[in-house]
């Protein structure tokens, strides 16, 4: 019996000893590949300054050809310089999406995100707003799973623009973001749901308020406010 025993220990812990030296192998794996990758970035990141960055976006917008997935800022310009480069971005994000290009973009859930959000809507683009997404943190663009521009602000912890930039021609990168913005995409509420919520608080408070002040108040188009209001079943005049 107690042979009987003893082999059934030896056999247990051989047993636990396959998926034990299993995870040593994939984990050293997993270490070369991070390796690989910090060398990879090394020799291909570049980086730009402001106009290089929005330059980088928008060539790397024209020679898209499957997906655009970006988290952005999504603050609205604040001069003429922004606001040329705002409108130059809606016009690639027509000009891919009559291509036939997915374009997805992540922005904070904050009510004055809603204007660009919505000139990027109607553009093509897809819009979703999460919470745990940061203004000042690190903001990104990732072309057809390949190409990633990386855009940081001149200081941490404040509303910053985009000073300058990094364009990673990495797949191995791409994947790191892309598995980041698909998780966070995944828990974010989509524009038109975002968009009610703030209309019913806002009626809310004051039933008898026009479509029209509504735009005004939410700066989006009044036909946005009043096509949501439609799925709603309201009735505002």
């Amino acid at each position: 019996m107690a042979i009987s025993l003893n082999l059934i220990l030896i056999i247990v812990e051989l047993i636990l000893l396959v998926p034990t030296l299993l995870l040593l192998v994939l984990g050293q794996r997993e270490e070369r590949g991070r390796q690989t990758l910090l060398r990879e970035m090394a020799k291909t990141a570049r980086i730009v300054a402001r106009e290089e960055y929005f330059g980088s976006v928008r060539s790397s917008m024209q020679s898209a050809t499957s997906t655009i997935k970006g988290s952005i800022t999504g603050s609205q310009p604040k001069t003429p310089e922004q606001e040329e480069q705002v409108a130059k971005i809606v016009e690639e994000i027509n000009r891919a999406k009559a291509r036939g290009v997915s374009i997805q973009y992540l922005l904070p859930k904050s009510q004055d995100r809603l204007a660009l959000a919505s000139s990027y809507k109607m553009a093509g683009a897809e819009i979703r707003f999460h919470p745990g997404l940061l203004i000042s943190d690190i903001r990104y663009v990732v072309f057809d799973h390949r190409l990633t521009v990386i855009g940081l602000p001149s200081r941490v912890g404040e509303n910053e623009p985009t000073r300058e930039g990094y364009m990673i021609p990495s797949e191995g990168l791409a994947e790191i973001f892309l598995q980041q913005f698909d998780s966070k995409w995944a828990q974010a509420i989509n524009y038109d749901d975002y968009l009610k919520e703030l209309l019913v608080e806002i009626r809310n408070h004051n039933p008898n308020v026009s479509t029209q002040l509504l735009a005004s108040e939410l700066k989006v188009p009044e036909p946005e406010v009043k096509r949501v209001l439609g799925l709603q079943g309201a009735k505002i005049s």
